[in-house]
């Protein structure tokens, strides 16, 4: 049959085929062999056992890169102190006051009894007068002492300070303590000279002294 000498030749050239690709690797893997038991071949061999085993060195780690070192702070600039004040100019002494200028002192009073002011002219020398009388006067013991006294006396003097008259103008309301004044008037015999140009007639209010 033509059908079946066909699969016949096909099948017969694939049996060829397949001898000699067998015959083939038969001598590939002779001459491996004899190959292999050179010293060549046992060299190859131990070489490629050592690839084919060797562990893969992983790859060293990339170098980092170094970070840059952080710049140190730069320091605050300092706050420039204002320049100080020029100072101020000297001050211009004063002109020298003139003598028209010059404040001129008051007037000394000549008279050395005028004290106070708003009183007589003469009344520090009546003061002296009523000290020089009340050191002469003596209070009578039967005088209370819980009211207050006071006559006014006239004094007649002559240039030198002597006593030349007496006598009361006024009346105290009591009649021990007038008598008493007068008694104080009689012992009064001496005084300083009056000042010039008083009165030589003085007239003088006399009190009990404190």
């Amino acid at each position: 049959m033509a059908g079946y000498r066909g699969f016949e030749q096909k099948k017969s050239k694939l049996g060829t085929t397949l001898a000699i690709v067998g015959a083939i690797h038969l001598a590939i893997g002779g001459g491996l062999y004899w190959v292999s038991q050179t010293e060549w071949g046992q060299n190859l061999i131990k070489v490629y056992k050592l690839n084919a085993f060797k562990k893969e060195e992983p790859p060293p780690p990339p170098e980092k890169e170094q970070e840059p070192e952080p710049e140190p702070p730069k320091p605050e600039p300092k706050p420039q102190e204002a320049p100080p004040p020029p100072p101020p100019p000297p001050a211009e002494a004063p002109p020298p006051p003139k003598a028209s200028d010059a404040p001129t002192a008051p007037p000394v009073d000549a008279n050395p009894y005028a004290i106070g002011k708003g009183r007589g002219k003469f009344a520090g020398y009546t003061d002296i007068l009523t000290a020089m009388i009340q050191a002469k006067y003596q209070q009578p013991p039967d005088l209370p002492d819980d009211l207050e006294y006071a006559v006014l006396c006239e004094l007649v003097l002559d240039q030198e300070g002597r006593v030349l008259q007496y006598r009361l103008l006024t009346s105290s309301g009591s009649l021990l303590f007038d008598q008493s004044a007068v008694d104080a008037l009689a012992k009064v015999t001496q005084v300083r000279p009056p000042p010039e140009g008083m009165d030589h007639t003085v007239v003088i209010k006399f009190f009990p002294p404190a």
